[in-house]
């Protein structure tokens, strides 16, 4: 069997496919910083308020129109009214923006801030429960009257408020989320129950603001660009590294088999499924989402693994899965802990798009379960992958300071395969760093930068778009470096060396027959 093409290609070659990959990450960056606008957009509505006692036509959803008689200033003038005549109404875009929604935004998410007044008579009380009748409807053209119900929900959110001056601002609530936006708008009527003692604790309603997040449709259009150029690179790559793989005379190892299922899940993670989205309502699409990038993440972590023990020169366990068994159950567990939390969360929100985990105590508390058990299995991986790294780069580092006394040609084959191998050890440590890296700038950007400030460079969409393009970037190099190469190199057809890892044995195996000779 023939080597790597990590190890037969020529430096020239090698240094090429560096420069290239550093272009491409660093071009996908700039077109984030420069031209990408910021991943998210959104736009802030205060609620209106109607009395639907006065609306004709009580079985119609509330709006401007609806409501042009029953129309309230603020809530001072519905002391007199039945609170179940009380509607609070909104819409999105605004009726006369001249603006609609775009099946580019791809999502929409929402939350709620309730603002509550000091009333002496009726006293918001800690840990009091909010009950909402909650309707969400829906109209394809902003000229048309009327409005499509899209679901009717009841919820009850256990909220925190804090005393503000004469006022009491209360914590944000997640009101809603859609896995697609495929109409030209949408309106939200709301209603506060009184039956039963609902909303007895939560002293006086003032004024009550939504927040609408979408993702932005000049950002949906570059991304699922640079996806599809990343996916046809992957799928051609892929069927590269199969048709070497197959074709190779000898069995194939556990680390073709770890650079493998990478390659097929960097296919998946790129697949453009978005594009369905754009004629078809798909409000799967945010699952999908998180379960493949869960997918090429779990994938990932386990080459990761393999592939730092497998090169490990002091390790006698290896090419079986077996020798992985606790690396293998961490990471499953963390992915079947976050794909029940996402099943809860968002599998729910399918029919239900006001359902959310953290709205009470009981569905709090197994949101957290699950969350924490990830991150401690996790945790558990990574330290794990630590120690196979330092221990991996140790023995190949030693190798490379007791080599034996060969000639000159041999001792050079060697050192500059065993030099490869540290150069993807080390490049990938760096591109771990500087995942981190960007995501903590693209967090501080986030959490330290106005919305509406204008930037010339837009950290955000410049950071994410990096961290795609390294992930895709490091991926796609395996897949090329890790095929079979067609012919062996001359110092490997002649020692029987054809793998990296062979020659690791062999050095191995000449240092123990060197220090044996000087012990006698």
């Amino acid at each position: 069997m023939a080597g790597s093409l990590l190890e037969t290609m020529s430096n020239a070659k090698l240094g090429a496919l560096f420069v290239c990959s550093v272009l491409a990450v660093v071009a996908t960056a700039l077109l984030g910083g420069f031209v990408a606008p910021d991943p998210m957009g959104y736009q802030t509505n205060l609620m209106r308020f109607c009395d639907s006692g006065l609306v004709k036509d009580k079985s119609d959803p509330i709006d401007a129109s609806t409501c042009a008689r029953g129309e309230l200033r603020s809530l001072a003038d519905a002391k007199q009214m039945s609170p179940s005549n009380l509607v609070m109404w909104t819409q999105f875009p605004h009726a006369n923006s001249g603006l609609s929604m775009s099946k580019w935004f791809q999502f929409i998410a929402s939350s709620l801030i309730v603002e509550l007044d000091d009333d002496a008579e009726h006293q918001y009380h800690p840990g009091a429960v909010l009950s909402f009748e909650a309707t969400l409807a829906y109209k394809n053209k902003m000229n048309d009257s009327e409005w499509t119900v899209m679901v009717e929900s009841l919820q009850e959110w256990e909220f925190q408020c804090t005393r503000k001056s004469h006022s009491w601002v209360c914590d944000q609530i997640n009101f809603f989320e859609l896995g697609s936006c495929h109409h030209a708008a949408y309106l939200i009527n709301l209603r506060l129950p009184t039956y039963k003692g609902k909303n007895k604790l939560i002293g006086t309603l003032s004024d009550i603001w939504i927040t609408e997040i979408h993702q932005n449709g000049g950002f949906t259009k570059i991304i699922l660009s640079i996806r599809t150029v990343f996916f046809q690179l992957a799928v051609v790559l892929f069927t590269f590294y199969l048709r070497r793989v197959y074709k190779s005379d000898s069995p194939v190892t556990l680390l073709q088999k770890a650079v493998g299922t990478l390659g097929f899940s960097l296919v998946l993670l790129n697949a453009p499924v978005e594009v369905v989205s754009l004629f078809k309502d798909v409000p799967g699409l945010l699952i999908w989402s998180d379960i493949r990038q869960g997918v090429f993440y779990a994938f990932l972590v386990l080459f990761l693994v393999v592939f730092m023990g497998e090169h490990s020169a002091d390790d006698k366990g290896r090419n079986s899965w077996k020798s992985y068994k606790y690396p293998i159950f961490f990471t499953a567990f963390t992915s079947g802990a976050l794909l029940i939390f996402d099943l809860q969360e968002r599998g729910r929100q399918l029919w239900d798009p006001f359902h959310s985990v953290w709205a009470n105590k009981d569905s709090r508390f197994w949101g957290m379960l699950f969350i924490s058990s990830a991150v401690f299995a996790l945790a558990l991986d990574i330290i794990y992958l630590i120690y196979l790294t330092y221990v991996a780069i140790s023995s190949l580092r030693k190798k490379l300071f007791t080599m034996p006394n060969l000639t000159a040609s041999r001792r050079n084959h060697y050192k500059s395969a065993l030099q490869r191998v540290l150069g993807v050890f080390f490049s990938t440590i760096l591109v771990g760093v500087m995942t981190v890296t960007l995501f903590a700038i693209m967090q501080y950007s986030e959490v330290n930068l106005k919305w509406d400030e204008v930037k010339s460079v837009n950290m955000n969409s410049g950071s994410y778009l990096a961290i795609y393009a390294l992930a895709n970037v490091y991926a796609l190099n395996l897949l090329l470096l890790y095929s079979p190469a067609k012919s062996k190199s001359p110092a490997c057809a002649l020692y029987r060396c054809s793998r990296l890892s062979q020659v690791v044995e062999l050095v191995k195996g000449l240092s123990g027959r060197m220090s044996r000779t000087h012990t006698m």
